[in-house]
């Protein structure tokens, strides 16, 4: 979803393309089986992507966020890739103060990723799959991931897998040869998602995600488009899309046997979740939340959110959804957001309210090109 937004202002702020590569040492976690008491986790990205196709790489954000709460709940991580060493490490996003404190962390990490040959099970306690497009090209194809996956399912490890990183988990098998998500509850990016954010990459992909995991017999469970959900079921841990990524990532800090840690929600995160109570309880939430606090919420996804859901809903959820855009639309000024508005509206038969937004466009948006596109409208 963080991946491809043509929502003009929202998606310059939200996206980006810029990436270093360069080469350090990792070394990897080697703790004895019943060692020292320090939980460790080897996460896996997708060497996928290249300069030239940044978007088809892991997802940085996703990457970085389940780091930072592992980490603060004193997990060792390490990160692991198909092919080791460096990966692509994306600079858009450096703005952001999480981003930075990733970096500082873990750049090294992303600079000699672990190869998955490597990698000694034996050392760590569960595995984290990162999401993003690569995820759904390299993951589910490459011999030694999916050796070292089918090794994590035989020793019934926490395995917790975002977004697309599920991807990674539809080729594995049980000890008895039935396809190892057969019977679980359990999610990914939905096809909706896909199509309505990563429709120039399916291309790519061997599959839809949602769809194969059905095929393989999963129980597929899920939120609304861009909404947060987590699932788990035994050692299995989902998430379905980037703003469910920390609560993932703080599910597995349960499953390790940790005390959690009080955090403050990353913006995105926060501001998924405020959207997900409103779609429950009324627009209102928006409002009173905004009141008090604006500095915890992004405002970019929330208009992404606004202007996106009414055009991806399910008929009988237009409405529900109309109202939050008109909601949000006093906390955001765009004119294709607008335009997309009055568009939805008159589409729903409230001409007067689609006519009372065109008049403050006219005057908020004075000669925009859209205005005779709206008069032909109406």
């Amino acid at each position: 979803m963080k991946n491809v937004i043509l929502f003009l202002t929202a998606a310059a702020l939200i996206l980006g393309s810029c990436c270093l590569k360069t080469a350090m040492a990792q070394t990897p976690a080697q703790t004895p089986e019943g060692g020292d008491s320090q939980k460790r986790v080897v996460m896996l990205i997708s060497s996928n992507g290249t300069e030239q196709a940044l978007e088809l790489s892991y997802d940085l954000e996703e990457l970085a966020q389940a780091y930072l709460v592992l980490h603060d709940n004193g997990v060792q991580v390490d990160i692991m890739s198909p092919k080791g060493g460096p990966v692509l490490v994306k600079n858009n996003k450096d703005d952001l103060a999480y981003i930075q404190r990733f970096k500082q962390l873990a750049l090294s990490q992303l600079e000699n990723t672990l190869a998955p040959a490597s990698v000694n099970l034996s050392d760590y306690h569960a595995v984290f799959v990162i999401g993003g497009a690569g995820a759904m090209i390299d993951l589910p194809a490459d011999a030694a991931t999916q050796t070292l996956l089918s090794s994590a399912v035989a020793r019934d490890m926490t395995i917790t897998a975002v977004c697309h990183g599920p991807a990674a988990l539809v080729n594995l098998h049980t000890a008895d040869g039935s396809w190892f998500v057969e019977g679980k509850r359990m999610n990914s990016f939905t096809n909706t998602e896909e199509h309505a954010f990563s429709a120039e990459h399916i291309e790519h992909f061997p599959f839809l995600l949602e769809d194969k995991l059905k095929e393989r017999g999963a129980i597929f469970v899920n939120n609304a488009p861009m909404l947060p959900y987590v699932a788990v079921d035994g050692n299995l841990i989902t998430a379905q899309n980037p703003g469910s990524v920390a609560k993932a990532a703080e599910a597995t800090v349960l499953a390790l046997g940790l005390p959690l840690q009080t955090r403050e929600a990353f913006k995105d995160e926060a501001t998924m979740e405020l959207i997900s109570k409103a779609r429950e309880t009324g627009a209102a939430v928006l409002d009173l939340a905004l009141a008090r606090d604006t500095d915890s919420y992004d405002m970019n996804y929330l208009a992404l959110y606004g202007f996106y859901a009414y055009r991806i809903a399910d008929t009988q959820d237009k409405p529900r959804e109309l109202t939050l855009m008109q909601t949000i639309r006093k906390y955001f000024s765009h004119p294709e957001y607008d335009t997309q508005l009055i568009l939805n509206l008159l589409e729903q038969g409230q001409r007067d309210a689609a006519l009372e937004v065109f008049e403050e466009f006219k005057t908020r948006f004075a000669g925009h090109a859209n205005i005779a596109k709206l008069e032909s409208a109406f």
